[in-house]
């Protein structure tokens, strides 16, 4: 029989994957945040910019999902791929509000 080490090694990968999955979507949040900012704020000449925030917006969705892809069991992926949609969905309609006070 093992010693309560086993237990520690056991329990501590939840907290590894929490701890990527609150990562990528505060990540994810404040990106999205950026830019329906800066699409709702822009000036006279917003184009470039534009197109630079977007190439930094689809990184910052790649690098979380990359991220994510490499960490979580296979297990955990098939549970997350089809509630990723809807978390982004909850997102982006959490941002309304705090858009219209700006």
């Amino acid at each position: 029989m093992k010693p309560d080490n086993q237990n520690e090694i056991s329990l501590l990968p939840w907290k590894l994957y929490l701890t990527i999955t609150i990562e990528s979507l505060l990540t994810f949040y404040i990106a999205t945040f950026c830019v329906a900012m800066f699409f709702t704020h822009h000036g006279t000449h917003w184009i470039i910019p534009a197109i630079i925030l977007g190439i930094l917006y689809v990184f910052v969705i790649f690098a979380c999902s990359k991220r994510v892809f490499q960490s979580l069991p296979l297990p955990a992926l098939m549970i997350i791929i089809p509630l990723a949609p809807l978390m982004a969905i909850i997102i982006v309609v959490s941002l309304i509000p705090v858009l219209q006070n700006f």
